[in-house]
């Protein structure tokens, strides 16, 4: 995988340090991520560019491309493993990545602009929500941090309307959310994960 700063991470997969993510933390990934998605599902010629960024792993380009649309995300650590993308935010202790992506082994060097759109426009909602309710963001908070998929599960559904969303997991102290659309034969996951130096 390609990835803007140098340091590979381990990421955790069990066990947790504290109580991240916070709300506020939450909030911040979301408000930071907004304004791209929202680009995403506005502009067919932007998400193009993005997909072809992404499948040659072309980190310039994307970081090119989100100076353009999210300046703050464009100064953030960033990754792409040609089949989806992953923008880091500094923790406590940490960092939590962000990004949507194709299971590995699937597919290689695959990214459709389409089905991006499409799960842009179903997370806008969700990500509009966390970045403007902390009480939502609260709950959603103490639902990872409890490993409360069923709690998780509802606050994310209520917030994501589309029957494309398959499955809702909780995993690395974060969000892992599962979309199979019919004009697509791969699944797609948008991921929020801890991830330590």
């Amino acid at each position: 995988m390609s990835e803007r700063k140098g340091n590979k991470r381990r990421t955790l997969r069990r066990g947790r340090v504290g109580q991240l993510p916070t709300a506020g933390l939450l909030r911040r990934i979301a408000a930071e991520m907004l304004p791209f998605y929202r680009v995403v599902a506005r502009s067919r010629g932007f998400a193009s560019a993005w997909s072809r960024a992404v499948v040659r792993a072309d980190l310039d380009g994307m970081q090119k491309l989100l100076g353009a649309v999210a300046p703050s995300l464009s100064r953030r650590g960033m990754g792409t493993n040609g089949i989806g993308y992953f923008i880091s935010f500094p923790a406590p202790g940490s960092y939590y990545s962000c990004g949507i992506t194709i299971p590995p082994g699937k597919v290689q060097f695959h990214f459709n602009a389409g089905i991006h759109r499409l799960m842009a426009r179903a997370l806008i909602p969700f990500f509009g929500t966390i970045a403007c309710g902390p009480t939502y963001a609260r709950a959603l908070a103490r639902a990872i941090s409890k490993n409360d998929g069923r709690a998780a599960a509802s606050l994310v559904r209520c917030r994501v309307k589309t029957n494309a969303l398959k499955s809702i997991r909780i995993e690395d102290a974060g969000l892992v959310l599962s979309f199979k659309y019919p004009s697509s034969k791969y699944v797609y996951s948008l991921l929020l994960f801890r991830e330590f130096n």
